[in-house]
């Protein structure tokens, strides 16, 4: 390793350990007002990526405080075995639906499955998401780490919003990660299928930025219609899909990684205060941050009208 790299490795760690880590959780949490146990009860959430990390907080967290929840994940055996960890009382409260949200068509099936029985929803939480060292591409043709961690998402929530899925003062909370920092706004770093060019955190990155653009852009389309959308980012959580796609980073920062629970507390913090919608914020602990840490990345290279103009084409498309 030379010298350079280095010296951006410790930048890197010494910049944003103190942080994205536990630390900087326990740090800040020190001067939260104090709140009443989180209390859903009459709510009913959608929580996608529910069998595993960070989805499987969720699920929990709300379950535990009287939400009636429906849990999506692929793996129907890791949804059982997630639900089996409530109280019975918790569990008796959430139902699960396998679907691969990787792909367009079984996005498609859950989503008229839903919209079939009459589901109306007071909070989706857009959990599902992956990074990937090497490429891989889905039955369907496209990159994987585009289909699941936004693709998916723009089809579920717009296809709810759109058919009448959400009840009035519902909420959307979009998990994006601070890997987002990494990339300005484009369609062009999207869903790319070059074995020779791609490069698995640029992609995730890529993925990440547009679901910060997305969130404004369904606030700027279906704010006159009750809902709120949220975006935050977990910090440095311990979660499975870490510990697989970044097995350094990981043995390094273990001890101080957050918990999953951890990592969802601001998701679940939105969603139990409903703070006022701001433009172009990620939520972090509590609070609004700025979505730009570097320069290059502030100047986006195409509009939230041509992103979201990008998704519908790629939806019709198949």
């Amino acid at each position: 390793m030379d010298t350079r790299t280095l010296l951006k490795i410790i930048n890197f760690y010494a910049r944003f350990t103190p942080n994205y880590t536990k630390i900087g959780y326990i740090a800040r949490s020190l001067g939260w007002r104090r709140m009443p146990p989180l209390d859903f009860s009459g709510q009913r959430w959608l929580v996608t990526g529910a069998s595993s990390g960070l989805g499987k907080a969720m699920m929990h967290a709300a379950a535990n405080a009287n939400a009636e929840v429906v849990g999506v994940s692929s793996n129907q055996g890791k949804l059982d075995a997630a639900v089996a960890e409530l109280n019975e009382a918790a569990a008796a409260r959430v139902t699960t639906i396998a679907a691969d949200l990787s792909l367009q068509s079984s996005t498609q099936v859950l989503l008229d499955r839903l919209l079939a029985r009459g589901e109306r929803f007071d909070v989706l939480q857009n959990n599902a998401g992956m990074l990937l060292n090497e490429m891989s591409l889905t039955s369907e043709g496209r990159e994987s780490t585009f289909a699941i961690n936004v693709l998916s998402h723009y089809l579920l929530t717009s296809g709810l919003v759109e058919n009448g899925g959400f009840n009035q003062d519902a909420v959307v909370v979009n998990m994006t990660s601070g890997g987002m920092y990494n990339a300005p706004l484009g369609i062009k770093g999207l869903n790319n299928t070059d074995e020779s060019t791609y490069n698995g955190k640029a992609s995730y990155a890529y993925s990440k930025r547009a679901q910060v653009a997305l969130t404004d852009y369904w606030n700027e389309r279906y704010g006159d219609r009750g809902i709120r959308f949220y975006v935050t980012h977990p910090g440095w959580s311990r979660t499975p899909g870490v510990q697989e796609a970044l097995p350094i980073f990981w043995k390094i920062q273990y001890l101080i990684l957050r918990t999953p629970r951890q990592g969802v507390d601001t998701a679940l913090w939105l969603c139990a205060t409903r703070p006022t919608v701001e433009e172009d914020v990620v939520w972090f602990d509590r609070k609004s941050r700025v979505t730009h840490m570097y320069d290059y990345t502030k100047k986006p290279q195409c509009t939230l009208q041509e992103l979201a103009d990008y998704f519908e084409t790629e939806l019709a498309g198949s």
